[in-house]
């Protein structure tokens, strides 16, 4: 917030208590406010988001902090992305057999076939950009689980609305597991967009209860209104606890675009120097029409 914007504030706050002269006398007799200056500006830091997609790519999205006042819920999405990704960065990514260069794709996306990603072993990403500097992050790779049933179709509910409803099924190993369920509408000439995607339908599952067996259920997307014939992507995920805790506080924010890029300073994170969340999990990912 500048000087001015204080200023500004403080002579409305003021005017608050003085509507139409009789609610305060205190206000007519206050000198003008003094002129704020040499507020200092927060330092833009690198946001992190990663995904690897079934062909054992990974695809890393770099945006950076931007404040409350930059931007709202009603900016247009492509502008927003456009202002805040980081397009100058080199990207590396090291683990037990080598080192690889991500490559520039667009609009902060960086990605590729890199080195084969192997369960539980240590990962590092490497972020050095001209303009923020570097971050780095670490993670080990989780083990895979697949749905061993599921369907995908319509719901209506009497009154002109229709709804996804989806039935799963998969199996859970013997050490606890932390499992994460995204539903998106999938449009092929928006692939980044699609695999890390804001508003994705998201629903977290701690293995609490079903531990070592067989997990089955159901549930509907909203508020998204579907129609025969709209593509949607279903993903089953073993996640880390960590990033079950980081999603766990988004969740209530996964319809605002705006949130999910500005990345409040309370989340956890596991980037040093960053914020956002380096993860290498491989999702089960299935594709419907809906019908």
């Amino acid at each position: 917030m500048t000087g001015d914007q204080v200023n500004k504030g403080f002579k409305k706050l003021i005017a608050s208590f003085c509507v139409a002269g009789t609610l305060l006398t205190l206000g007519s007799c206050l000198p003008e406010p003094l002129d704020v200056k040499s507020i200092p500006v927060v330092k833009s830091q690198i946001v992190v988001s990663t995904q690897i997609i079934p062909d054992q790519s990974l695809l890393v999205l770099l945006t950076r902090t931007f404040g409350a006042l930059d931007a709202s819920d009603d900016s247009d999405p492509q502008e927003l992305l456009d202002l805040i990704a980081v397009n100058d960065a080199l990207v590396t990514i090291e683990g037990p057999h080598g080192r690889d260069t991500l490559i520039f794709l667009e609009n902060g996306a960086y990605g590729g076939l890199v080195i084969p990603f192997e369960t539980g072993e240590e990962y590092h990403l490497y972020i050095n950009s001209t303009e923020l500097g570097e971050v780095r992050a670490k993670t080990q790779v989780k083990a895979k689980v697949d749905f061993t049933h599921i369907e995908a179709e319509l719901f209506y509910n009497g009154f002109d609305d229709t709804r996804a409803q989806i039935t799963y099924t998969f199996s859970d190993s013997s050490e606890q597991n932390w499992y994460m369920i995204n539903v998106q509408e999938v449009e092929q000439e928006d692939f980044i967009e699609n695999i890390l995607n804001p508003r994705a339908y998201t629903i977290l599952l701690p293995d609490y209860e079903f531990n070592g067996k067989s997990y089955s259920g159901k549930f509907r997307v909203f508020p998204r209104h579907y129609e025969p014939g709209d593509t949607i992507g279903v993903s089953l995920s073993n996640i880390s606890e960590e990033y079950y805790s980081f999603m766990k506080l988004r969740i209530d924010n996964r319809f605002s675009f705006v949130e999910f890029f500005s990345e409040p300073v309370n989340y956890p994170s596991n980037v040093e120097g960053g914020k956002g969340y380096f993860n290498l999990y491989v999702p089960d990912v299935r594709v419907f029409v809906l019908k």
